[in-house]
């Protein structure tokens, strides 16, 4: 049954019978086993040739090592051609910044690319499947998403010269596992998948089992879903093609200048689609998602009224309104340090990259005390009813100021970020967090004695660092 449903999933991408040659991205897990080892099975049958690669990111010690071992041996006990690639996570860490799961998601990516090309391969296949299409779902869900959000991992698409295909997005996490038993595959475990440190970690822990005890088959619903919003999101395609023709004033490679009467005479649905179909064409780095904040703050930008205002958005673009126009760019080389120089607003609720500070922050609103965010270095909570807005993000500056929980008075930041012993040449890449006037967090470092929590608070704001 599992192979025959895999066959006619090769089929409906097209692979099968052209002798499609199919890289598998190959972790150890049985995700990854199941497919590679099934795809071998049907090789003749189906008429495509198969290899294989594993990256080691080098993050796990020991246990990495032993997952690149197991890969090799699996594979050349099934006679599957195989590439290791190691990479440096932590390095490139250390350079760029950012989030560890997206930079090690950009480094395998870039290993997938360089042995496809390297072994003339039609097609990357990766072992996405329906719990995987299920979190994917939830966690644009949670951090806010539009319609197109809905439509989750696709099952092919074009990538880089290449066909990405993630043929067992029909199959559970469960079908997989009784896959690999059933055939005797052993597999590797990563442990990484068990911590709650990472979002999509507890949705699959805390959330998933609450929905599976509503639906006991909400993966595969979810899947329906997707395929649904899928399909017509072809169709809206079209119609925001031919709405991007009618407002769009110039155009380049790295730059959109739209006419903003134009633009807010399209329905506010269209608006949002063509913003998003801009801000896919400029984002620099293919990790980067287009959230619907983003695409919110660039259409109340245009909406709003004012002659001038600027700000940076996650993926190094750059929205600005000047009179009439609006200009949407990327940011130039160097830009996400320069705009440490100004003040980058964070999305209430929602998550905020924030460009040259080496990570992002989440925020949330609830009614209730929400027991599942560990308060810390890397959290905080505050009353959110006497909490002055805007809440902004931006570098330190000379004569700054803050009051700290539990003491009287004010205390230099200086002072602050020096007792915390945080090197002189990271200080101005350490965020400042502000709401109107007052700083009220320096994340990993120290919180604020304003709007704190007491008896009496009906509202909570959580913020949450991520580096």
């Amino acid at each position: 049954m599992f192979l025959a449903q895999l066959r006619e999933e090769l089929n409906r991408m097209g692979l099968a019978g052209r002798r499609a040659r199919v890289l598998v991205g190959v972790s150890g897990g049985a995700d990854s086993i199941a497919l590679v080892h099934a795809l071998k099975k049907i090789e003749q049958e189906v008429d495509i040739f198969v290899a294989a690669v594993h990256v080691n990111h080098q993050l796990r010690g020991e246990e990495s090592e032993a997952d690149e071992q197991h890969v090799k041996a699996f594979c050349e006990e099934w006679g599957i051609p195989c590439r290791t690639v190691r990479v440096n996570v932590g390095s490139l860490l250390e350079q760029k910044g950012g989030n560890k799961q997206a930079v090690a998601r950009e480094l395998r990516y870039d290993a997938f690319e360089e042995t496809a090309r390297a072994w003339r391969m039609d097609a990357v296949a990766t072992a996405h499947h329906a719990d995987d299409q299920l979190e994917t779902v939830l966690m644009r869900l949670v951090r806010g998403t539009g319609v197109a959000g809905l439509a989750g991992i696709e099952p092919i698409r074009a990538w880089r010269g290449f066909q990405l295909i993630r043929p067992l997005l029909t199959f559970t996490k469960q079908e997989l596992e009784r896959y690999c038993q059933d055939a005797g595959l052993p597999t590797r475990l990563d442990s990484s998948n068990l911590l709650p440190d990472y979002t999509r970690n507890r949705l699959r822990m805390e959330v998933v089992p609450l929905l599976e005890a509503f639906n006991p088959h909400v993966q595969k619903a979810v899947c329906t879903l997707s395929d649904l919003v899928r399909e017509e999101e072809k169709v809206w395609s079209e119609l925001v093609e031919d709405a991007l023709g009618k407002v769009l004033l110039e155009r380049d490679d790295a730059s959109f200048t739209l006419d903003v009467s134009s633009f807010l005479h399209l329905p506010i649905a269209l608006q949002r689609r063509v913003v998003k179909l801009i801000l896919s064409y400029l984002s620099q780095d293919d990790t980067f998602g287009v959230s619907l904040d983003a695409v919110e703050k660039v259409r109340k930008l245009v909406a709003d009224g004012s002659s001038s205002s600027m700000f940076h958005l996650p993926g190094g673009i750059v929205a600005e309104r000047e009179y009439e126009k609006v200009h949407m760019r990327k940011a130039e080389r160097g830009a996400e340090h320069a705009s440490q120089s100004g003040e980058i607003a964070l999305s209430v609720p929602g998550t905020t990259c924030l460009p040259g500070f080496l990570g992002k922050i989440e925020v949330l609103e609830s009614d209730v005390a929400l027991h599942n965010v560990d308060l810390g270095r890397n959290a905080v909570v505050f009353d959110r009813d006497h909490l002055p807005f805007p809440l902004c993000v931006r570098a330190r500056q000379s004569g700054d100021r803050m009051t700290c929980l539990g003491m009287d008075g004010r205390k230099k930041l200086k002072k602050v970020l020096m007792e915390a012993k945080v090197p002189k040449r990271q200080r101005d890449r350490v965020p400042v967090v502000t709401a109107g006037d007052e700083i009220i967090w320096i994340p990993g470092v120290k919180r604020s004695g304003v709007a704190p929590v007491t008896p009496k608070t009906t509202r909570f704001l959580y913020l949450i660092w991520e580096e």
